[in-house]
């Protein structure tokens, strides 16, 4: 049984579903595979240190990313080098139909139209478009970065992470040259956590929808 998680950039697979990687991990294999380096001018105007050299970025991100996925239990990182601010073409639609055809997953997971960022977002827009033209559809679940969604609507999948949520955070301090990025990230990473899973009787939980 195999697992697929899409991110747009190196590190939004373990905010978004860290924890849920590293349970299913236990028991199947699962498969990430990232958009963008993130080696663009605001990448590297972001980073730390700041400016980092293009080619010094990407070597870094790539050996965050398969750190984190090494402790999480992942079985491949896969970069795509698709920079989903430019739009994502034809042809890397079908690259991308490929490798989820190569996989045959049971499910996969990527971001929430409801993401603030637009990277996120035009992954959404693209999945949606390659999953709804599979004859075979695996499930989906899709996750959230930076936003807390409080609407009434319940997620499709509240998932138990409390033996698994300090490995999250572990995973997710790899990502050095990210920080500027992923420290203030971490009391949003914690309410969520805490909020689902008081829904769900347990210390921390991930949620996710399918719509």
């Amino acid at each position: 049984m195999t697992t697929l998680v899409f991110a747009a950039h190196a590190d939004d697979e373990v905010i978004g579903a860290g924890g849920t990687i590293a349970k299913l991990a236990e028991t199947e294999k699962v498969i990430v595979v990232i958009f963008s380096y993130g080696a663009d001018f605001w990448g590297q105007l972001t980073s730390w240190p700041p400016m980092m050299n293009p080619q010094e970025l990407i070597k870094a991100r790539v050996a965050e990313s398969q750190k984190a996925g090494d402790m999480l239990g992942v079985s491949e990182t896969i970069f795509l080098g698709i920079d989903p601010s430019r739009g994502i073409n034809d042809e890397q639609k079908k690259k991308i139909t490929d490798i989820i055809k190569k996989y045959n997953p049971k499910r996969i997971f990527y971001h929430s139209i409801k993401d603030g960022h637009p990277d996120h977002r035009a992954v959404t827009r693209a999945m949606n478009e390659i999953v709804s033209k599979l004859a075979k559809k695996p499930e989906v679940l899709k996750y959230q970065i930076n936003l807390f969604d409080v609407s009434s609507k319940d997620p499709s999948w509240i998932y138990d992470i409390s033996d698994k949520y300090k490995l999250k955070l572990k995973a997710l301090r790899q990502f050095k040259s990210q920080k500027l990025w992923t420290a203030p990230l971490k009391p949003l990473i914690l309410l969520k956590g805490v909020v689902f899973g008081k829904r769900s009787n347990c210390k921390f939980a991930e949620y996710f929808y399918s719509e």
